[in-house]
């Protein structure tokens, strides 16, 4: 019944609107005395030029001015209707000046059909302009204008409000368009009970992303810029958007980082951008040899944090003797900087360090650095190379000339060898020489004479 008393209030309205247009027609040709069908469709064209120039002139400057208001809303609401406006005033003077002419050809189907779309393309341009609406009211959340008093609000909170806001409105233009169609509202109902049963059982991952985003644009437990880790997974790096399906983070190595949003309800998450404090923690080694002076150290290094203008004395500050280690003497240094820049706090630290460096020096003290130590019973020694033996010291010196002298006659021994060596050799081969010509044999006359002339 309800469907049928739309589609009769429908066509009323076509029929007005063609009664409307006939009257308009039968003006026109009496006027100018030109046919109707033709006049009309121009001088709607003529008329959305001329209201066309007025909105870009008039909305344009009145634009320019509003952004300086000190109103967030008043700029936002110009924005978003300026161009969809001029987009509507164009395409309703083109679908009336066709349903003109198409009704004076007879085309009975083409009226009811430009109504609809005439009616679904204002939907488009509705939610065009909805669209335009949200994000530069997102934009005067987060970045009001300069006289206004109100306070601006973070990012995240903008983009999940705007989101929200921007959902709504698409779902409920949908629904609208889907009525202009001429599908049942109660159909739609009842297919949206069961299919949402379908969808959610088949979507339940990304179903838990959409809730997952809704718990953390809640919660807030991050926002967009802050430095997050996650001690349960590899996650670390600067937050760059929080979606309704995706957190993207920014690591520190450079490339993007995609985390679905369910798994921050099963993870925890450090924010460390949140921190008040960074904790100095740091343990010195002193030398065993230097454990009567590890109270001064101490004390000293004490007096050092505690008027260091970098360290917060309203947290805990200690420096004490810890322990006997494997090579070292412990003292923990254990404070917190005011400062939580990550760069600033190891320029602090190393600052810090080598004022205990030269406490450590002041006092004849010595870092202490991995060692053994070798005990030996009595009358066990150990000798270098080079050393003497024990008891050969008396008789150093004629050992020395001894091995002097000795050295001397072995090189002149090595080196008559070496010439008897090259004497043998030389012998040798003048005798082997001397067998080959014995054995070559003697040559002919012919020969002798060929010898002779070669001669």
């Amino acid at each position: 019944m309800k469907t049928l008393d739309d589609a009769t209030q429908t066509l009323s309205t076509q029929a007005l609107s063609t009664q409307t247009l006939v009257h308009l027609q039968q003006r026109l040709s009496d006027w100018l005395g030109l046919p109707g069908w033709i006049l009309l469709p121009i001088a709607i064209v003529l008329l959305a030029a001329v209201a066309d120039l007025v909105l870009y002139f008039v909305l344009g400057r009145l634009e320019q001015r509003l952004v300086r208001s000190p109103r967030r809303w008043d700029d936002p609401f110009l924005h978003a209707l300026r161009l969809p406006l001029r987009w509507w005033i164009w395409i309703s003077a083109l679908m009336i000046g066709t349903g003109v002419i198409g009704a004076h050809l007879g085309v009975t189907a083409l009226t009811g059909f430009l109504f609809k779309s005439g009616a679904l393309i204002t939907l488009l341009l509705l939610a065009w302009s909805g669209i335009r609406l949200i994000r530069r009211l997102e934009q005067r959340l987060v970045f009001p204008p300069v006289n206004c008093r109100a306070r601006p609000v973070d990012q995240t909170s903008a983009s999940a409000l705007t989101k929200i806001v921007g959902a709504v409105l698409i779902v409920t233009l949908i629904l609208i368009g889907l009525q202009i169609l001429g599908v049942s509202m109660s159909s739609i109902l009842a297919m949206g009970g069961f299919g949402g049963l379908v969808i959610g059982f088949a979507a339940r991952d990304v179903m838990a992303n959409f809730f997952g985003g809704m718990v953390v644009h809640l919660d807030k437990p991050f926002v967009v810029g802050d430095w997050i880790r996650s001690p349960d997974r590899e996650i670390e790096g600067m937050v760059e958007d929080i979606g309704w399906r995706l957190t993207t983070i920014r690591t520190f190595a450079g490339p993007p980082l995609y985390v679905p949003n369910a798994w921050f309800s099963q993870i925890s998450v450090e924010t460390p951008t949140r921190m008040v404090n960074r904790r100095l923690w740091e343990t010195v080694g002193l030398r065993y040899q230097d454990a009567g002076a590890i109270e001064a150290i101490t004390g000293d290094i004490r007096q050092l944090l505690k008027h260091h203008d970098e360290i917060d004395q309203d947290e805990l500050i200690t420096v004490n003797f810890t322990t006997f280690g494997q090579y070292a003497l412990e003292i923990m240094l254990y404070a917190f900087t005011r400062e939580t820049d990550w760069q600033r706090f190891h320029e602090i630290k190393q600052e810090i360090l080598l004022k205990v460096r030269d406490i450590i020096e002041k006092h004849g003290a010595e870092l202490a650095l991995p060692a053994s130590r070798l005990y030996l019973p009595e009358g066990v020694g150990i000798r270098r190379d080079g050393d003497a033996e024990p008891g050969s010291a008396a008789h150093g010196g004629d050992q020395a000339d001894s091995a002097a002298g000795g050295e001397t006659h072995g090189e002149e021994t090595h080196r008559k060898e070496t010439r008897g060596e090259e004497t043998r050799g030389i012998e040798k081969d003048r005798d082997t020489r001397a067998r080959r010509t014995r054995a070559r044999p003697g040559p002919s006359e012919d020969d002798a004479g060929t010898g002779d002339a070669d001669a």
